[in-house]
């Protein structure tokens, strides 16, 4: 146990291992939405639109992620959303098919990470601002996905007229409440991502020399 945790959080050089940790927090994020979508659709999520799958993919779009000089992970650290969300359109066509409302669910997730795209934050800010921003970014990701897919419901099964469209945006509001209340997950993901990067670094001291100590010896 202690050689693996050595060999992924610690050992090489302080570029590798940091490259290495961002690896793993990046594969974690992966993770975390393939078991989010699963729990929501086993109905094990404390109420409706109770997610992961926002939170995580707009708290790691926002990081600038290093992860070394292989391509193939430059790759996946470039198209994490599209990579990750895989698991989701995999688990709902298992689950439910094809349905025409994937068309604005999937979009709607691939535009919120998208947005967290744009902060372009460093891990190594002080977790006060990052926490800040991608809360902010969060919470505005949330809102345009929900005003998104509430769209595709009106044009799959509403009353086609502005009646119609309003009556599912105020049916929507209670739901969109319960989806804010997965900001939740912000905080304890930035705090991951800070933990991940905190690598030593060494750094050359300058020692005294003390005096009466010739620089040559005879």
């Amino acid at each position: 146990m202690r050689k693996l945790a050595y060999k992924l959080f610690g050992g090489e050089t302080s570029e590798r291992v940091l490259a290495k940790r961002i690896k793993i927090f990046v594969l974690i994020g992966i993770v975390f939405i393939a078991i989010s979508k699963l729990l929501y659709l086993r109905g094990l999520m404390p109420f409706p639109n109770f997610e992961l799958i926002v939170p995580t993919l707009v708290v790691i779009g926002s990081f600038s992620l290093y992860c070394g000089s292989t391509k193939s992970w430059r790759y996946l650290t470039r198209y994490f959303g599209i990579i990750a969300l895989v698991s989701v359109f995999m688990i709902d066509l298992g689950f439910w098919g094809l349905q025409p409302i994937y068309v604005f669910t999937w979009s709607g997730f691939i535009v919120c990470w998208v947005i967290g795209l744009q902060n372009k934050l460093s891990m190594f800010d002080r977790f006060k601002k990052l926490l800040y921003r991608a809360t902010l970014t969060a919470a505005v990701a949330i809102l345009i996905f929900d005003v998104w897919t509430a769209f595709g419901s009106w044009l799959g099964w509403g009353e086609k007229s502005l009646a119609g469209l309003a009556a599912i945006y105020l049916a929507q509001i209670p739901f969109t409440l319960y989806h804010l209340a997965s900001l939740i997950f912000v905080p304890p993901l930035v705090g991951l991502g800070k933990l991940m990067v905190k690598v030593k670094v060494p750094v050359p001291v300058a020692v005294k020399v003390r005096a009466g100590v010739r620089a040559n010896t005879r």
